[in-house]
Formats: C-alpha cells, sequence, structure tokens
C-alpha cells in the first residue's frame, strides 16, 4: 500500500563546541555556530523560542570558527553567506537559496593544518562584488581568499595570497578598510598590522604591550555622531570620525585597545595635509591647535622620529606613523594617506584569560536636525574563562574606561565562557561556554545610567557522542546519556502568548545525572524511576524528586501528580564536593541545610544546590546554571556484579526485573545479569549464552521473551520461567556474519528485528504449530551501510508494521510491511540528509501516539555527532492507529504491575490494596491464555 509521508524537524539538541570564536550573530538575528562537525543556525530571540533550526552537514571534523560575510552600505549592510573553518583543514561557504535552504556555495582547499581562526572584512559600509575572507591555520599560514557569485548554488574562490607565520600560528583575526588593512595575533605577544599595497598584503607594524598569546582581534570604525547623539549629549569623547578602534584579548588576562587615525595625506608630492595632531607631554597625548591649521613636515618628521626605531616597531605611549597609498577612480592619480597607532586603553578587570572581544553593532540614531545619522556606540564586550563577561564603556568625562555591567556564571562545574557576542540591536548579549551551552540576557532598562540585564531562556545540548535515548514509560518525556557523562531530560513547554495563541516547543528541562564517568545506557523501571550504566562498572538508580514532578506538570500543562504520591518523594537532590552520588533531600531538611554552617560552604565554585532552590516548581525552562545545580535526581541504589564496563541495561516492562550487560572478551563475562527491582539485589545464576560484548538487550513487550544480540554475531532469546533466574535459554541463532549492533521488537511481539554491521536487518518471526523455540528469518532488508538502530513502532500505522533503522553513516529511513504478509517490506521514506545525522545513529525510538497527535508519529534519534533530534512523521492522509488485543493488555500490565506495587492512589489513575491484587490476578490469567494462542 503506497502512503505519501513527510518528515519535519521538531526539536534539534546540540551543543557548542567548547573553542573561542565558534559563534557569530548576524544582522537579521541569526546565530551560526559550530556544533561538533555541524554548522548550526538559531535565532536566540526569537519569542517561539524555537532552538536550533537546522544544522549544515559538509565537514568532516570539528568546526572552529564561524563568521558571516557581509555586504552593502551602512543601513542596508546585510549578510550574505556563512565561513566556517574545521579541523578538516577546510574553509566552506553557506549561502541560503532562494528556497530558503543553505547550501555549501565553495570549499577553501589549501591548508595543510586545522583552521583555527577566520578573517571577513568588518566596515561602516563594504561596497564591493568580491568578498576577502582570510583563514588562519595550525600549518603556521594565513590565507587570503577572494569570494565571486556564480550563480544561486556556487560561488568561485580563489586564494590570493599565503603568509608565512613562520613558527607562530595564528589565533585571532580581523579585517577592515584603511581602506585595506588586516590585524592578525595569535601565538606570540604582539598584534601584527598588514597593509594591502597592489593587491597584496603586506606587514606594515606590531603592536606590542600583551604578555600571553592573542585569543580576539575586533575592529569598530567610529563617527562624528557620537558627539551629536540626542540620546546622550554629554558623551563627547576625544574620537574622531573615521579613527577605527582595534580590541586585543590575551591569555594574560587584558584587554587593550588601540586607535587608528588619519592624521595627513599628500598628493603628486604637494602637501595637503590639515587638522589637528597629537604630541608628547609628560608621557600622555593631548590635543593642540595649529595655528596654520597645518601638520607641517618638521612635526611629521618628529614623530616618526619620536614613534619608529627600526622595521619592526615596539609600542611605547607614543603614536606610530604608517603611509597608505590609495589610488583615486577619478583622474587615476595617487595619494598617500598617514596615519597614527596609539595604544588607547588597558583594561582590566577578568581574573583569567579573556577569550573573546566584540563591540556593540552600530545603529543609526537622529541628530540634532532630526536626520538618521551613523553611530557606533563606544561599547565593548569580553567574555573570560573566568566565567564573567563584561561590558566595558569610557566615562563622559575623562574618557577613562570602566567596566558598566558584569553577567556570567556562579557555581557548578563551568570552566569559563569560550565567546561573547553583542545582538544586532545591542539589547542582548549571547555566551557559550564549557557544557556547550548559550547563556543569553537581554537589557531591560534602556536608561545607559542604570541598565539592568535579565537572563532569557536559551539553548543547550550534549558536547560528546550521545550513546542512548528513551522515553518515560508514558511518553511524556525523552532522556538522553552521553559520553559527556550527562542524563538530560527534554520535553514540551506548554504555553499561550499575550495574543493567545497556543505554543508548544522542546527544551531541556532536568539534567539528572551529572557523572565522573562516561554514560553509556538509560532504562526506565517506572514513571518516575530509571536505570543507567557507566563506564564505572555500577549501575545506578534514581527518582525523579517532588520538585520535578510538579515542574513538569506545570511545564507540559498536564494534570498533576497526586499530592499524597509526591509528598513522599525528595524534593530535590544535592551533589557534594567531590562526590559521585546524588544525596535525596527532603523538606525535614531544609532547616539544617539553612543554617549558617550550610550557607558558610557555598562559595564561588560549589556545585551544590540552596536550600530555596530546591522547593521552586519551574514555570518555564530553566537557565543553564539551574540545570546543573538544581535539578538533579536523588540516587536511590547502586547496582553491582559486573567486572567492565556496561554496555546495555533494560528493564522489564512491569518494572520487576532490570538486566544489563558489560563489556566482554570471554563467556565468563559476557553474561547477562538479573536484578529484582523490589529488593535491589542480583538475582542467582546471571543467564549465560554469548561468547563476547552483549550489545543489546530487549524485553518483549509481554515481558514473556528476553531478547539480546552480541558482538559474536548471535542472538539468543530467553522466555519466562518459574524457576530462579525467572528467564530460560531457549534458542539462538548465528544469524549475520558480523557484530548484531541492535534489535527490536514489534508491538505484538510476533515479530522481532535484527539489525548488523553486514548491513542488513533480519526480520524473524515464530514457526507456525512450532514450540517457542523454533524462530526463523521470514526476509533480509539490505542497506548501503551498516545497520546500528532499530526501532518498531508502537502500534499499526494504517494496518502496517512500521520499522526505523539508524545507519552507521547517520541516515535513517522508514520501512513497512503489512500485518498480512510480514515477509515482504518496502521502504516507506528515507530521511533528508540536511535533517539526519552525519556519524552512527546510536539508538532510536518511536513515541507511542498521543491523544493530541491526530495525523502525525514521532521518532527520536541519537548519533554519535552529538545530536539529539525529535521528527514528525507527517502522512498525508488520516492515520488510524490499530493496537492488538495482545498490546491492550501489555499495557493494563505496565499499568498495574508497574505502579500498584508503589502504592499510588485511584486518583493517580493507580489502584492499589486488594483491587490491585484482583486486578494483577486477571491479568496473569489473561496472559497465559495468550501465551497458549501464540504457541
Amino acid at each position: 500500500m503506497s502512503q505519501k509521508i513527510k518528515i519535519a524537524t521538531e526539536f534539534i539538541s546540540i551543543g557548542c563546541n567548547k573553542v573561542a570564536q565558534v559563534a557569530a550573530w548576524a544582522k537579521n538575528g541569526l546565530v551560526a555556530y559550530g556544533a561538533n562537525n555541524f554548522v548550526a543556525l538559531y535565532y536566540p530571540t526569537n519569542p517561539e523560542a524555537r532552538g536550533v533550526v537546522v544544522t549544515l552537514s559538509g565537514h568532516t571534523a570539528c568546526v572552529n570558527c564561524v563568521d558571516f560575510i557581509n555586504r552593502g552600505d551602512e543601513r542596508e549592510q546585510t549578510n550574505v553567506a556563512i565561513v566556517s573553518g574545521s579541523a578538516d583543514k577546510t574553509a566552506r561557504i553557506w549561502k541560503k537559496t532562494s528556497t530558503g535552504r543553505y547550501v555549501s556555495s565553495a570549499v577553501l582547499l589549501g591548508h595543510s593544518g586545522s583552521i583555527n581562526t577566520l578573517g571577513v572584512v568588518r566596515a561602516r559600509s563594504i561596497l564591493t562584488g568580491r568578498d576577502i575572507v582570510a583563514t588562519g591555520s595550525a600549518d603556521g599560514t594565513i590565507k587570503i581568499w577572494e569570494r565571486t557569485i556564480e550563480n544561486e548554488t556556487e560561488d568561485k574562490v580563489e586564494c590570493l595570497q599565503t603568509i608565512d607565520c613562520e613558527t607562530k600560528y595564528p589565533l585571532a583575526l580581523a579585517i577592515t578598510y584603511l581602506p585595506n588593512t588586516q590585524a592578525a595575533g595569535g601565538t606570540e605577544r604582539r598584534v601584527v598590522l598588514y597593509i594591502m599595497v597592489d593587491g597584496k598584503f603586506v606587514e606594515s607594524i606590531s603592536l606590542q604591550g600583551h604578555e600571553n598569546w592573542i585569543r580576539s582581534l575586533s575592529f569598530a570604525s567610529t563617527a562624528s555622531s557620537i558627539s551629536a547623539s540626542t540620546e546622550s549629549p554629554k558623551n563627547v569623547y576625544a574620537i574622531c570620525d573615521g579613527d577605527l578602534l582595534l580590541a586585543s584579548a590575551s591569555q594574560d588576562k587584558y584587554v587593550r585597545l588601540w586607535k587608528i587615525s588619519r592624521i595627513g595625506e599628500e598628493m603628486n608630492g604637494e602637501d595637503k595635509t590639515t587638522g589637528e595632531y597629537a604630541t608628547e607631554k609628560g608621557g600622555d597625548y593631548v590635543k593642540k591647535e595649529n595655528d596654520s591649521g597645518i601638520l607641517t613636515d618638521d612635526i611629521i618628521s618628529a614623530l616618526q622620529e619620536s614613534a619608529l626605531s627600526d622595521d619592526k616597531v615596539q609600542l611605547s605611549t607614543r603614536a606610530h606613523i604608517i603611509e597608505v597609498d590609495v589610488s583615486r577612480q577619478a583622474d587615476e592619480t595617487k595619494r598617500r594617506q598617514r596615519y597614527s597607532i596609539m595604544f588607547e586603553a588597558l583594561l582590566m578587570g577578568h581574573d583569567d584569560w579573556v577569550y573573546s572581544v566584540d563591540w556593540q553593532p552600530a545603529r543609526f540614531i537622529k541628530d540634532a536636525t532630526n536626520n538618521l545619522v551613523y553611530h557606533q556606540p563606544l561599547c565593548l564586550l569580553t567574555s573570560s574563562s573566568d566565567k564573567s563577561m563584561m561590558i566595558w564603556k569610557p566615562e563622559p568625562d575623562t574618557g577613562i574606561w570602566v567596566n558598566s555591567v558584569r553577567v556570567g556564571e556562579i557555581g557548578g562545574y563551568a570552566l569559563g565562557l569560550y565567546g561573547g557576542l553583542f545582538g544586532p540591536d545591542g539589547k542582548h548579549i549571547l555566551a557559550h561556554g564549557h557544557t556547550g551551552a548559550f547563556h543569553l540576557w537581554k537589557m531591560i532598562t534602556e536608561n545607559e545610567d542604570n541598565q539592568h540585564w535579565r537572563p532569557q531562556i536559551s539553548i543547550s545540548g550534549h558536547f560528546k557522542a550521545v550513546q542512548s535515548i528513551t522515553w518515560d514509560p508514558l511518553f511524556r518525556f525523552l532522556v538522553s546519556v552521553s559520553l559527556d557523562q550527562t542524563a538530560r531530560l527534554y520535553a514540551p513547554w506548554r504555553r499561550n502568548t499575550d495574543e493567545g495563541k497556543q505554543l508548544m516547543t522542546w527544551h531541556e528541562i532536568a539534567r539528572p545525572q551529572i557523572h565522573g564517568y562516561d554514560i553509556q545506557c538509560i532504562s526506565f523501571v517506572d514513571e518516575w524511576k530509571y536505570v543507567s550504566g557507566s563506564d564505572e562498572k555500577v549501575i545506578r538508580a534514581f527518582s525523579a524528586p517532588k520538585t520535578f514532578v510538579e515542574s513538569l506538570s506545570k511545564l507540559t500543562n498536564s494534570l498533576s501528580t497526586n499530592k499524597e504520591a509526591s509528598s513522599s518523594r525528595p524534593i530535590g537532590a544535592n551533589l557534594p564536593a567531590l562526590g559521585l552520588s546524588n544525596k535525596a533531600v527532603f523538606e525535614s531538611d531544609i532547616e539544617k541545610l539553612e543554617n549558617e554552617e550550610f550557607l558558610n560552604r557555598q562559595s564561588y565554585a560549589n556545585p551544590s544546590a540552596t536550600p530555596s532552590s530546591l522547593t521552586e516548581t519551574m514555570e518555564r525552562p530553566p537557565f543553564e546554571e539551574h540545570l546543573l545545580q538544581h535539578t538533579l535526581w536523588p540516587e536511590i541504589y547502586k547496582l553491582y556484579g559486573h567486572g567492565y564496563e556496561l554496555i546495555s541495561v533494560a528493564s522489564s516492562h512491569n518494572g520487576k526485573i532490570v538486566a544489563s550487560s558489560c563489556k566482554a572478551t570471554t563467556p565468563e563475562h559476557a553474561v547477562i545479569r538479573l536484578f529484582d527491582t523490589a529488593t535491589w539485589k542480583e538475582i542467582l545464576n546471571p543467564l549465560q549464552s554469548h561468547s563476547l560484548t552483549v550489545t543489546q538487550i530487549q524485553f518483549s513487550h509481554s515481558d514473556r521473551y528476553l531478547l539480546t544480540v552480541s558482538r559474536d554475531r548471535m542472538w539468543s532469546l530467553f522466555e519466562r520461567c518459574e524457576a530462579v533466574p525467572p528467564y530460560k535459554l531457549v534458542t539462538k541463532n548465528k544469524a549475520h556474519a558480523r557484530i548484531i549492533w541492535d534489535c527490536s521488537w514489534s508491538h505484538d511481539d510476533l515479530l522481532f528485528a535484527t539489525g548488523s554491521r553486514d548491513k542488513s536487518v533480519k526480520i524473524w518471526r515464530q514457526v507456525e504449530n512450532k514450540d517457542s523455540s523454533s524462530w526463523s528469518a521470514v526476509t533480509t532488508l539490505k542497506f548501503a551501510e551498516a545497520v546500528t538502530a532499530l526501532d518498531f513502532a508502537g502500534c499499526l500505522i494504517n494496518g502496517c508494521y512500521i520499522l526505523a533503522a539508524g545507519l552507521e553513516n547517520g541516515d535513517i529511513l522508514l520501512y513497512q510491511s503489512k500485518l498480512s504478509d510480514a515477509s515482504k517490506w518496502t521502504c516507506l521514506h528515507a530521511v533528508e540528509k540536511y535533517l539526519s545525522h552525519i556519524s552512527t545513529v546510536t539508538r532510536l525510538v518511536w513515541r507511542k501516539p498521543q491523544n493530541n497527535d491526530v495525523g502525525t508519529l514521532q521518532l527520536a534519534s541519537c548519533a554519535t555527532d552529538h545530536s539529539v533530534r525529535l521528527f514528525n512523521v507527517i502522512y498525508e492522509q488520516s492515520l488510524q492507529f490499530s493496537s492488538p488485543l495482545w498490546n491492550m493488555h501489555s499495557s493494563l500490565a505496565l499499568f498495574v504491575s508497574g505502579h500498584a506495587q508503589h502504592g499510588f492512589s485511584p486518583g493517580d489513575g493507580c489502584v492499589k490494596g486488594e483491587v490491585a491484587e484482583v486486578v494483577e490476578e486477571a491479568v496473569e490469567e489473561l496472559e497465559s491464555s495468550f501465551c497458549d494462542a501464540i504457541s
């Protein structure tokens, strides 16, 4: 049956790379940032808070730097393309087509090392049909490229020049007009200025003063409208129209400002210089009027003699003079323009390395005659590894640069901010840090004397490979675990806008586990409890705290949890310093925590939560600092037994048994250990069948079978029994030619699928009129790449099974088969490459259709490319979700067996006491009859 579907991205979570210069904010409000090998696009000020809208794939290694290419005159200046540099030794140009999709229009090839920094032209007006881009690489060179537009999808890029930095490595680049100037900083202590002469950049002068590597450079072009500003008439400062300000940030903890001013010109050998000049007086510079208005040759000579000692200039408090030849297009004559370069200010305030500097974007304001004029605010944003960002401005009266605003992180495990950006409106600032998350602040008060910056909702994500994801048993939220040693919980935020519009967006609302080991696997035991396994060799069990239960109800706009059920839960969890276990905090502990001894332990770097924060119910998604410290789940048990790193963990659907496996090279360790959740103790006699690592464990929906697959290329099937252990081996099969990565049961337990590195998926079905040990492959599906993830949809869709398969190259494909003939499978849809992953898909999980999801299925995926994605699978025709009676029985078994044992009240939709026992007996009887029928 032919069915037309389309797939759209509902949610993408991926963290920012932990390097400086990896993010840029465009004039249209778009932020582009490096996320593993992707360039991710995100609108921070979008009122709907949609998060990442798309990820651009093309690079084959980590993206290290991103910037926008601008063109246009003042107010009409726009972003025409994105440029990104990567550790794959290439840079790429990205531009938007008429269809709204971004394409890679050019690849910059030539470097032999990782590209670590980019330079694009930043100026008041950029009127050109050709773009200049500079790339700095770990091969010790800077390459100058010229970009021209070929057509809608392609650009022509030519390498104009290669600058050899000898034994140094460029770490920061900036380009502006003198008319043509480039600044470079790197693994040395000086800023080198290059001037373009006859189409080539030539080293002109070096500015010394920093005592460590220079990490960021930024130019700002000033205008005389500063003094004509109607919004701040007193802000008159000794920076003239056309002056350039260069900010340089260094690992010496300081930021230095340099002023580049035009001081005179000569045309055809005749001195035409007019204006004011600077002269030294007691080590300081003051303005001095020349009666004739002429800057004489004697004064020029004096300035040059005092400033220049050799070709490589040492910086002092004196001015440095450079001369630039500029061609006139009108009469083809040349003029020589002189510029002075002076050290302007030293900004001291950060306590650690300064990673970035960013000038507030220029804007247009009304002058005294009510005309719009160009205005460059003297406002600089700096970010540092001391966890803070600062905004610097000169005092109106003295001109001394002072820190006017300081924002940042407090507490947690963060190790500083790698980059800070001004928004295009100048009223938002954005930072990215060690955890891969963004921090956003908005200026609420526009009064420059009393600015108030308030945190805003931003995005977060894993910054290492995501190993597994799972839905909670009721499919309300999604949890992922990663090699970044965290478990992150995502849920929809439902709310009404001021206009009455209903919005639903997905966000990270909790970080239940922050570990000291890489987390490999996760499985829910019941509605509020999960187990996870890591390289620690220990399985840890966690239970949701009261504040999370109440916050989830508030954020998702769902029915609140029964007060009696939530009242018995701890209100939160605390992670002691140097500890790995999240300690539960109850309401009775609050008074103890609030005493002076506790408060004295709270420090700037302490990751512990405060008593007041543990009792707060969230009404909107939390900020990164809140996620790090206040959303942990209490740890309730540790399960021991494995001798090596955990690989897989699974829970029975009734929540009574946890099964796990670990890395193994011998049959002794390739066992499946079972744990009883009633006592949280291991059940004797682990299940033995495999000789190498068991890569995946899956209980059937009825819990009758336990399926395992392994590196030994075999699958094994265990059946429930009335003995110890409660499962026995009934059959096994060497099904594939290579390692089997994943397996999945159909919703009715009549089929299961196995996916292997041999690039195939096999569908298995029980042989009719045979015992439970007789299973045969009804079909084999072939793929172009190794199959690493599988999952059956939770019900029949229009009378068909739906199977999702994830491949080693990141592709995701959907297959379907009619219920009446499971031997015939057809490819229903392949997720478009620009929507999908770019490396190994590690897990796929379908979300069971919800009551309000009419016509839409949702599929969650994760991969080693650091991303978690949620797809909407939309059918063009009406959908019919149908579940056989077996699936209804499975849901009832989960409903009763999984929750009645916890004593929830009938008001919470659960039964307890004698009623629960009667219903459970009925379920067991019904289950027995179904097992007999299937056999």
